[in-house]
């Protein structure tokens, strides 16, 4: 996948926070790699969403 390609939006208690490309390559790494690896989950997936709440 084409770095301008990967597209990654982290809001913390409602403020967008800037990425910069080895961000975006670890987070699709990380959280792409194990969402994959999950039953049921397509390996060819378009988006994942994630809501942490503490």
């Amino acid at each position: 996948m084409d770095e301008k390609d990967i597209e990654v939006t982290i809001v913390a208690d409602g403020q967008e926070i800037d990425t910069n490309p080895f961000v975006r390559r670890l987070t699709l790494g990380v959280i792409g790699g194990f969402v994959g690896e999950l039953n049921g989950v397509d390996k060819e997936w378009k988006e994942i969403k994630i809501v942490i709440k503490r």
